[in-house]
């Protein structure tokens, strides 16, 4: 019920409605409310939902179904826009795009200009141009990230990031990522205890690390006490329960924790 000092209107949106907001709604229609609108955005309603009727048969609220994309819906949108900007692209391509937009249309509309801009003096693209355009991972970069992460290189971290469009799929294997580089983090502390130069350790730790992580490990090993490390790995396997819980988490919170890790 409160004015706004910076805007005359204002558009209020309230998610995961439930029927225990029905009297809440019915209190809003008694008061005299002016250049607001509020958006009620549900689940699936029962022809028999009190919400429902109310919004169907009241003069002053309408009741609008709304229906998420899917992969077909997105292709077909896809589809059309490469044929109406002339543009050739296999079907197989096009499926490649919407596997990375995570059935978000805004996600396949920003990837679809990024290939017309791309296109702008040709009219076909090949593959490999579009794993570049539309940043797909693959699992090489997920343990660059992680790497990163547990080296606190922030500013490497942060470009990754920031450089990249994660998704949901993204998300989980960047945890199980970071579980297993935690993990080997753990066994080369116990083997530090055994032989005690840093060099030596990771030159001794089976299976072998590559030679182009050795100085990533090392510092891994340098700045990374047994306790802290331990408490990494609590906190790590939480995040995954929670995502496994519950798959809509926000990204952020992985992105928050590695980001954290690589700052402090």
């Amino acid at each position: 019920m409160n004015e706004s000092l910076f805007e005359e209107k204002k558009i209020i949106l309230v998610s995961r409605v439930t029927s225990k907001l029905y009297g809440t709604i019915c209190q809003l229609l008694s008061k005299d409310i002016h250049n607001k609108k509020i958006i009620f955005n549900s689940g699936a309603l029962e022809k028999k939902s009190k919400i429902r009727q109310l919004f169907e048969k009241d003069e002053k609220l309408i009741c609008v179904p709304f229906y998420e994309d899917n992969n077909a819906t997105l292709y077909q949108i896809a589809t059309n826009f490469f044929k109406n900007k002339k543009i050739s692209i296999s079907s197989e391509n096009i499926n490649l795009i919407i596997e990375k937009c995570s059935g978000d249309r805004k996600n396949l509309q920003n990837e679809m200009n990024k290939i017309l801009n791309f296109c702008f003096e040709k009219n076909k693209i090949t593959r490999e141009e579009i794993i570049k355009l539309v940043n797909l991972y693959d699992e090489e970069n997920y343990f660059e990230l992680v790497d990163n992460c547990l080296s606190k290189n922030h500013n490497r971290v942060c470009k990754i990031i920031n450089s990249n469009l994660f998704n949901k799929n993204d998300a989980i294997i960047l945890i199980r990522s970071l579980l297993s580089r935690v993990k080997r983090l753990i066994e080369l502390k116990k083997l530090q205890v055994q032989i005690g130069s840093v060099k030596d350790t990771v030159n001794s730790f089976r299976p072998p690390i590559f030679w182009k992580d050795k100085q990533l490990v090392e510092k891994q090993v340098e700045i990374w006490s047994s306790k802290n490390v331990y408490e990494l790995l609590n906190q790590v396997e939480n995040l995954e329960l929670n995502f496994k819980r519950n798959s809509d988490l926000s990204n952020n919170l992985i992105f928050d924790l590695i980001l954290n890790i690589s700052n402090n």
